[in-house]
């Protein structure tokens, strides 16, 4: 199969399980709305949802594929010997943490969401459903092991639908949950939780199933494994995982902080979900796209200007989808989650939380970009440093904004934790000179930030002059046109931009 063919394959499997996932939330949100037992879930499937970011998404890959290719040049039978080493030290780890986890459940609640009361509803839901849900890290990791021997062997089908057979194993608990009107109660938390452990098992089924016959197969010898070649593999994934887990950290952090207030955590979950297609897009194009042109064109000696017409690129995706979220957050909410127990009241929090997180996509966009330049340029020990220290900047702003006006003013502690990462990135960059952004390159920026924000103008006019029509239907209609309209504005906008910079700036230095 040609690499056309597998991405092709990659990013149609992708893009379902992202609408899938849509379709999961908003089904969860209209079984539980965003009320304290919604709180609740979202606290206890936090861990599950950071390993299956961390572990299920092809992260670790970019460091287990690579130990596999090594250890096949080295010996015969070597990358099952590997394999299994890998399998046995993630999997115990993973199944040692959940067991403590389990045990120690009220304190991570605690920890994850310091403010649901220790003798409330909410922290007594989380810390059951979060005994169950749990259980799901041990699969997630035994899942990337068989996922990343089947990736090596280019079997890249069955991996890339196991999100989708995961996010359709959720959805059928949900129907039934909805069939039997079970709905804002302890219960349906409760069964979405334990559906989470089975979409775990359905996933390592698919991918034991990819990489049958494969010749990194996990093999357990008397001879011994090689622990040390696992312990390097576990190491190198580290930085990958990180870059991965960014947004998921500073969503913890932050939920951690508004936690407090009933409904936020929940609220906050949903208005992150719909950040992640974009944000997903931006990091596949990273991934699969720029590292190994960076590679290519380091031979060639250009590889910093092909590090900016990345930025460029992520910019001309991220600045329109950042203002289309923040002007548009009300009627995408309503029209994506508002029915059964999502009230109105939820979905005016989740889309005010929407809106403010959408400021961080432009951020969060470049992050990977960077992110992947870095790892591409052997800076990957400082870059570990800079996402580190945006870390700690996202929780101090948090704690501080939030005592402005809670959860909506903490949010954007997100955007300001990822300025700060592009900033110490680009610098680091640059001084290393592994990104330069030439002047048509800023031009280019600036003609896409004009035309973005021409798009949003022209988008929230329209919509002021067409009111909500009522019925769901055509609510979904005016979202559409909304959109379209915003698409070809920026579209007409920027072409135009492109060319007018130009004669602009050779006027200016003709002058």
């Amino acid at each position: 199969m040609s690499l056309l063919a597998r991405t092709s394959i990659v990013s149609a499997a992708t893009l379902a399980s992202r609408v899938l996932g849509f379709v999961r939330d908003a089904a969860t949100a209209a079984v539980l709305g965003a009320g304290p037992v919604a709180d609740a879930l979202v606290a206890a499937l936090a861990l599950p949802l950071l390993a299956r970011r961390l572990l299920a998404e092809g992260a670790f890959n970019l460091a287990f594929i690579p130990a596999l290719a090594r250890a096949e040049a080295a010996a015969a039978g070597a990358p099952r010997r590997l394999a299994g080493a890998t399998l046995l030290l993630l999997s115990g780890a993973l199944l040692s943490f959940s067991l403590a986890g389990a045990v120690f459940m009220p304190q991570v609640i605690g920890l994850l969401a310091p403010g649901f009361a220790p003798d409330g509803q909410r922290a007594e839901v989380a810390i059951w459903c979060g005994r169950v849900a749990i259980l799901y890290l041990p699969l997630a990791g035994l899942a990337a092991i068989f996922g990343g021997i089947a990736n090596g062997a280019h079997r890249v089908l069955l991996p890339a639908l196991a999100p989708v057979v995961a996010n359709i194993t959720v959805l059928a608990v949900i129907a039934v949950l909805l069939a039997r009107g079970l709905v804002a109660s302890d219960a349906a938390a409760f069964a979405i939780a334990a559906a989470t452990v089975a979409a775990g098992v359905a996933q390592l089924a698919l991918m034991m199933l990819a990489a049958r016959r494969c010749g990194a197969v996990p093999r357990f010898e008397r001879a011994g494994l090689p622990w040390r070649a696992a312990a390097g593999v576990m190491r190198a994934a580290a930085p990958a995982l990180l870059f991965a887990g960014l947004s998921q950290f500073r969503l913890l952090m932050v939920a951690a902080v508004v936690s407090v207030s009933p409904g936020a955590v929940a609220a906050l979950n949903y208005a992150q979900r719909l950040m992640d297609l974009p944000l997903g897009l931006v990091g596949a194009s990273a991934g699969a796209i720029l590292v190994p042109a960076l590679l290519k064109r380091s031979r060639a000696g250009d590889a910093p200007e092909a590090a900016g017409r990345a930025v460029l690129a992520a910019l001309a995706f991220a600045l329109p989808a950042a203002v289309g979220l923040a002007v548009l957050a009300q009627p995408i909410v309503v029209t994506l989650f508002q029915r059964g127990s999502f009230d109105e009241q939820d979905a005016r929090l989740t889309s005010a939380l929407l809106a403010v997180l959408a400021l961080s996509l432009p951020a969060q966009g470049l992050e990977r970009i960077l992110s992947a330049t870095a790892a591409a340029a052997g800076e990957v020990k400082a870059a570990e440093r800079i996402a580190l220290a945006s870390l700690a900047l996202c929780l101090a702003a948090a704690l501080l904004l939030a005592r402005t006006g809670g959860a909506a003013p903490a949010a954007v502690a997100v955007a300001l934790s990822a300025m700060g990462s592009i900033l110490g990135l680009g610098a680091l960059l640059a001084r290393r000179g592994a990104l330069r952004l030439s002047g048509p390159v800023l031009g280019s920026a600036a003609g896409l930030l004009v035309a973005s924000l021409m798009m949003g103008a022209a988008v929230a006019g329209l919509s002021a002059l067409w009111p909500v029509p009522q019925g769901m239907a055509a609510a979904a209609v005016r979202l559409c046109a909304l959109v379209g309209a915003g698409v070809l504005v920026y579209g007409g906008a920027a072409l135009a931009l492109k060319a007018l910079l130009p004669r602009l700036a050779g006027a200016g230095a003709g002058g």
